[in-house]
């Protein structure tokens, strides 16, 4: 229910995992470890630390989430983790990435960035000067200090 959430999360840099909440202890070992429980299920709105979120649309989520956890700009670290598996990038040589990106791409593009474990490579274009004029004005005030 909040997939598309977890995306922006992580292109916001934040450490975000998806699990299924079956029973309160999997939401206590997440409170644990000092992440912030997030659901839209009814059954656990009211637990000390997690997040209920009502709104179906994932922007309108992002809003949500982070008027409730007061989040601030100090805490935004765009275009740092895999949108897909979450794990930090890694700067790469421009040479590394020849063979992964289109010729294009590695014609016009100075800056690559890695997944160490999907082996996903990133680089600035176009889709990224996008996400940031999107998230800067879902974000509104805390979003105008992103960086293209």
């Amino acid at each position: 229910m909040l997939g598309k959430l977890a995306k922006w999360l992580r292109l916001l840099g934040f450490d975000t995992q998806i699990a299924a909440f079956d029973e309160r202890g999997h939401i206590d070992s997440f409170l644990s470890e000092a992440f912030i429980p997030i659901t839209r299920t009814e059954k656990w709105r009211n637990i000390d630390g997690l997040v209920f979120i009502r709104s179906n649309d994932s922007f309108e989520q992002l809003k949500e989430l982070i008027s409730e956890v007061g989040l601030g700009p100090e805490d935004i670290r765009p275009f740092t983790r895999c949108s897909l598996c979450n794990a930090e990038l890694l700067r790469i040589p421009r040479d590394a990435a020849c063979s992964s990106v289109p010729d294009f791409v590695f014609e016009t593009a100075t800056d690559f960035r890695q997944c160490p474990q999907c082996q996903k490579i990133y680089w600035p274009g176009s889709h990224k000067t996008r996400m940031l004029e999107k998230l800067r004005s879902v974000l509104g005030g805390i979003g105008q200090d992103l960086q293209d």
